[in-house]
């Protein structure tokens, strides 16, 4: 029978079939209970009014998915870095709370969740948000659901998350002529701290938080190092009356495998030795601080595209390019990825390792005969 909405099937017999998970169903295989109307709209209608029935007879103590994330983030805060503190308050105020807020935890069932999921798929300037985004969404949800099952013993199941994990793999690198514009314009520009900077990220394959963070004394020109140990980054203030609030924040790198040493490569070397400053002056600099922030990074990164007439990219993407021209240039992983700053290889070859057209017709050429011509040669010896 043909699927519609939320788990709403049209039966044979012409009536349409809501399901809604039955409760008390704390393992083993799901149980659902059946919905019956006329219309779809009409089984739709008596499903949320069971779901609504359901949290007014709640049974007691059982909490709301609302107050079970305002005990997840309390727990949890002093454990995180106040950016990724102020990234889960995000997602759960912005997205989370509006539409799930309400319901007892248990409650929430993978029909909820696929509900939630087409609600929030809509935006009201007709953009989607990405598969990766979504997934985080969802994925924030169980996550709650997780913690309070444990800390509250309650008997529920948890529901998979709707959204397929997604590869890195699929992004689309710039066009090696694209890239080659832009490096030569930041060559012919050594001398702008900015330019110098984002050469320093094309090289090196650091984050755009790290290369804002980095000073002059983080840089041993004589053994060829950069050392990696700040991370600068602009995050919302969660504080009552200052949601809409932003600070900068210099904090250590993203994970603890992010504090490390980069060889400095030897086009770069020469460059940074050229135009060496003060050990406490950042190489990229703003027009009223010290230091530019990511954003205005950015900003600057977009103009420079601009001016070279390529269409315009994420600066992460100077990242991206990076660990795949280190692949393409015979690269071992484990080394690579230590350079990145990855927890483990398998970061780096789901997230960051593309193989061009090119590399690919190069290993195809390889398959020069057919199975059949192979085995007649070797009849022939």
């Amino acid at each position: 029978m043909p699927r519609r909405g939320a788990n709403i099937y049209r039966r044979k017999d012409g009536r349409w079939e809501g399901r809604i998970n039955k409760e008390g169903n704390g393992g083993g295989r799901r149980k659902y209970i059946s919905i019956y109307g006329k219309t779809y709209k009409e089984a739709k209608r008596k499903m949320e009014a069971a779901r609504q029935s359901r949290k007014e007879n709640r049974p007691p103590g059982e909490c709301t998915l609302g107050e079970a994330a305002a005990s997840w983030l309390l727990e949890k805060k002093p454990c995180w870095k106040q950016t990724t503190y102020a990234s889960y308050r995000q997602t759960t105020d912005k997205y989370i709370l509006p539409k799930l807020g309400h319901l007892p935890v248990g409650a929430v069932d993978g029909a909820v969740l696929e509900e939630f999921l087409a609600q929030i798929r809509k935006r009201k300037n007709g953009a989607g948000l990405s598969l990766r985004y979504l997934r985080n969404i969802c994925g924030t949800v169980l996550r709650i659901m997780r913690f309070i099952k444990k800390r509250k013993h309650y008997e529920m199941e948890i529901p998979e998350n709707p959204v397929p994990s997604v590869k890195g793999a699929g992004r689309i690198l710039p066009k090696e002529q694209e890239m080659a514009l832009l490096e030569k314009y930041l060559l012919l520009h050594e001398n702008d701290g900015t330019c110098l900077g984002i050469l320093a990220a094309l090289y090196t394959g650091m984050r755009i938080g790290e290369i804002c963070a980095l000073k002059w004394g983080d840089i041993d020109l004589a053994e060829g190092i950069i050392y990696v140990r700040r991370n600068l980054q602009r995050t919302r203030v969660s504080a009552d009356g200052q949601k809409n609030s932003t600070q900068i924040l210099f904090q250590t790198p993203k994970t603890g495998a992010s504090l490390r040493e980069v060889p400095i490569p030897p086009v770069l070397l020469s460059l940074l030795r050229k135009w060496k400053e003060e050990k406490d002056a950042y190489i990229i600099k703003g027009k009223k601080r010290a230091w530019a922030e990511p954003r205005t990074l950015q900003y600057r990164f977009a103009g420079i595209l601009g001016r070279c007439g390529i269409e315009r990219f994420n600066f992460h993407m100077l990242r991206h390019a990076f660990a795949t021209r280190c692949i393409a240039s015979g690269f071992d992983v484990k080394s690579l990825s230590e350079i990145l700053g990855h927890s483990s290889i398998q970061v780096t070859l789901s997230l960051y390792v593309h193989s061009d057209m090119q590399r690919k017709k190069g290993l195809m050429g390889r398959f020069t005969c057919s199975m059949y011509q192979e085995t007649v040669s070797r009849r022939a010896l």
